[in-house]
């Protein structure tokens, strides 16, 4: 019987980051996070003992991620022995001609939807059947109704439906109807696509990137652990779904007032003092000055000036 199990997606794995500054240096920072991140997730699998692991699409960055990095994914989840693990594929790692589910073998712990219409796979140990579709190309302007109306749920199941796509209404990336997922009667609905985690009572969750990825994503990162007991009296499935953190780097966007009678000292001192030395030389910056700056100062090498600090 299904006991618990964990929602997680969007690592992007193998993303070629690029910083304007330091050559590549915050770039390769950046990928060890991801690993670091998909690393911490594998040991919390292990450590919970959870028999069920949902990767709600984009584990990788694209279709063109190294060889070695598909490899490195399929021993870390090969390694999950004791671990069922259903994935969907989403717009940038899809299921193409060039999909990288194609280019390695995995475990038979593994299953990967390899379809753009909803099939199902049974986990007979669990009592668990897991509904999904996978992106075959990476773009969908609609979603495929006629192939979800088709499903027919067993009651005495629990039972799961995984789709990486947007709540809304037109999207070229699978527009989801809400309601129309609900009416169907999952005990719980694993989103991808979406980084920001967010979970709802009526046990619908994205569960977001595991760590940041640009200046748009900021808050806490991380994914999923639901656990579920089963009310006998009632004949139904409870499911209780928490937030589990990891740590990593956040982005920050600082806004910055300056007045004419600001001297160019007093405009760096602003700057180093928008948090402390520790989140500085931890987190990624944008700062951002508003207002009007004295004509005689340039602030061409502000840069410059404030890179030791950050």
């Amino acid at each position: 019987m299904l006991t618990t199990f964990i929602h997680t997606g969007d690592f992007h794995l193998g993303r070629p980051f690029t910083f304007q500054q330091q050559g590549n240096y915050y770039g390769k920072n950046k990928r060890k996070e991801l690993w670091k991140a998909f690393d911490e997730m594998i040991a919390t699998v292990k450590a919970t003992e959870a028999p069920l692991l949902l990767i709600a699409g984009d584990l990788f960055d694209s279709v063109d991620v190294l060889t070695m990095d598909i490899k490195r994914v399929a021993e870390g989840l090969a390694s999950l022995d004791q671990t069922w693990v259903v994935i969907i594929t989403g717009n940038h790692d899809y299921h193409g001609t060039s999909s990288p589910y194609k280019k390695v073998e995995w475990s038979g712990n593994v299953h990967i939807f390899k379809e753009d219409v909803f099939r199902s796979v049974y986990i007979k140990e669990l009592n668990t059947e897991i509904y999904g579709m996978s992106w075959v190309k990476n773009e969908y302007r609609a979603f495929p109704e006629r192939s979800f109306n088709s499903i027919k749920l067993n009651d005495t199941r629990y039972n799961i439906l995984m789709v990486h796509g947007e709540v809304t209404n037109q999207s070229l990336y699978l527009p989801i109807d809400l309601k129309l997922l609900e009416k169907k009667g999952f005990n719980y609905i694993a989103l991808g696509h979406i980084h920001k985690p967010g979970l709802t009572p009526g046990g619908v969750a994205y569960c977001g990137s595991p760590v940041p990825l640009n200046f748009g994503e900021s808050g806490e990162r991380g994914f999923i652990i639901s656990e579920v007991k089963t009310d006998y009296e009632n004949q139904a499935y409870l499911t209780a779904s928490g937030f589990h953190p990891i740590a990593s780097r956040q982005y920050q966007t600082i806004e910055i007032a300056i007045t004419p009678e600001d001297s160019y000292p007093d405009i760096l001192a602003k700057a180093i003092g928008c948090d402390s030395q520790a989140n500085r030389q931890q987190h990624y910056y944008r700062i951002r000055f508003s207002g009007y700056v004295n004509p005689e100062i340039q602030m061409d090498w502000i840069n410059d000036d404030l890179e030791e600090a950050f």
